[in-house]
């Protein structure tokens, strides 16, 4: 991976580890309680981290293709190759 700092994954992925840095500073804090009325509501929380979890797949692709230099995934290479059997 590159280490320029103006490179979009380095970037990219600088902005995804302060996220998360910034949700577990949020999380680890004391809340007062809540009145049952001012609570998110369960879905919305269960789509963020649907989304959340969707962003972070696409970087882990992105950082991956970044790591081996634009190569086509394993699967592809292997799939229009030359046969690898025996003598026939």
């Amino acid at each position: 991976m590159s280490e320029d700092p103006r490179d979009p994954v380095t970037m990219a992925t600088a902005r995804l580890e302060s996220a998360v840095e910034t949700l577990v500073a949020a999380l680890s804090r004391p809340r007062p309680p809540v009145e049952e009325g001012e609570m998110v509501p369960r879905a919305e929380v269960a789509a963020m981290a649907e989304r959340l979890d969707a962003t972070i797949a696409r970087l882990r692709l992105a950082l991956a293709e970044e790591l081996r230099g634009g190569e086509a995934p394993m699967g592809e290479a292997q799939a229009g190759g030359a046969p690898q059997g025996g003598g026939e």
